[in-house]
């Protein structure tokens, strides 16, 4: 992962070919000792891992994805929970016949390049775990 660009609060990441975005992302995040920011990305990747929430079985439906895609749109946000940093994405992913998958993103690996804007807050932006939902949710 490289800064390409950056003013007081805003930061524009590249990352490259076989680079995994969110462990890039939260070692950038230790690094500028940010505890709350917002992204948007687009790029290419070569693998991802997608996930449903079933909301009745309180658990994500994981399925990895082994293919090149375009990166159409990557949306999240980051923060912390205890002494973990914590990715939340969104993403939706264009193939090679242009039809399109998406969801929630756990990983993703780059086939080519990334083009991440970091948005950095203020604050820290906590999670907590939500035993209801089971679902580590904004506090």
């Amino acid at each position: 992962m490289k800064i390409i660009l950056q003013d007081a609060d805003k930061f524009i990441l590249r990352f490259d070919k076989d680079e995994e975005v969110f462990a890039g992302l939260m070692q950038f995040m230790k690094d500028q000792q940010i505890t709350a920011c917002a992204f948007r990305g687009i790029g290419a990747c070569s693998s991802m891992e997608l996930g449903y929430f079933n909301q009745h079985m309180k658990e994500y439906r994981r399925k990895p994805f082994l293919e090149d895609m375009e990166i159409i749109s990557l949306i999240g946000t980051a923060g912390v929970s205890g002494a973990e940093t914590v990715v939340h994405a969104h993403g939706l992913f264009g193939r090679n016949d242009f039809s399109s998958v998406g969801g929630h993103v756990f990983k993703m690996t780059i086939s080519a390049t990334c083009e991440l804007f970091v948005t950095k807050l203020e604050g820290s932006m906590k999670r907590e775990m939500n035993t209801d939902l089971n679902l580590n949710l904004l506090v």
